[in-house]
């Protein structure tokens, strides 16, 4: 399900009938104006820090909350446990399967053209350790939302993208994206590329490394 309606924006939760697949989780270290603070902190006016613009205020903060406990959570859609420095991040992260990522990567602008797509959470799934968690029972997500849509940090290094609040007469439909949103499909492939960029890496420093302890060896009496 993802996040739909108007949601609460004054600061309180509002329960999903069922379970979430996009938002960012209660918790997560977002950087602002003062700082580091949880996402679940924000609120509208609060300065964060964006990737393109600078220091940006919220419009508003979309809040939910799951109703639905873990076992009426289909596996398809649990949320993905980031181990530490896996995405840059200081710490272990939860992450949403459709929260869009930004993936910064040289392999991505020669395959698309764009060094820096939206990548849904989801397609992360096996790499670096990436993998499928059980929700908590009452799991949250908040949304800041801005004027346009941003890339926001969050956990240190890690991009996560915010979509735009619609105004009155500024329907979302209408305003040209900012940033490539790759489909669950490409964006497979995309990360199926990165990791077997790792691997080939891997394997090609590995006889440079043998070799030096050759090396070392051979110089022992």
């Amino acid at each position: 399900m993802q996040h739909g309606g108007a949601g609460d924006d004054d600061g309180g939760c509002d329960a999903r009938p069922g379970f979430m697949t996009d938002g960012i989780v209660a918790g997560t270290r977002i950087a602002t104006a003062g700082g580091w603070r949880d996402v679940d902190a924000l609120c509208p006016g609060d300065l964060v820090l964006t990737f393109d613009d600078g220091l940006v205020p919220i419009v508003a903060v979309q809040r939910h909350r799951a109703a639905a406990g873990p076992g009426a959570w289909p596996a398809a859609h649990w949320p993905l446990r980031v181990p530490e420095g896996a995405l840059g991040n200081r710490r272990p992260l939860l992450l949403m399967p459709d929260q869009r990522l930004v993936v910064d990567s040289d392999l991505a602008e020669a395959l698309i053209g764009d060094a820096f797509p939206l990548i849904p959470a989801r397609a992360l799934a096996g790499w670096r350790g990436i993998a499928p968690a059980l929700p908590d029972p009452g799991i949250a997500t908040a949304v800041p939302m801005f004027a346009d849509e941003q890339v926001i940090y969050a956990a240190s290094d890690v991009l996560m993208h915010c979509p735009p609040a619609a105004g009155p007469a500024d329907p979302i439909a209408a305003r040209p994206p900012r940033y490539i949103a790759l489909s669950p499909e490409t964006a497979a492939q995309v990360v199926a590329c990165l990791a077997a960029e790792e691997v080939g890496a891997a394997l090609a420093a590995a006889p440079r490394r043998d070799q030096a302890a050759f090396g070392r060896d051979a110089n022992r009496p």
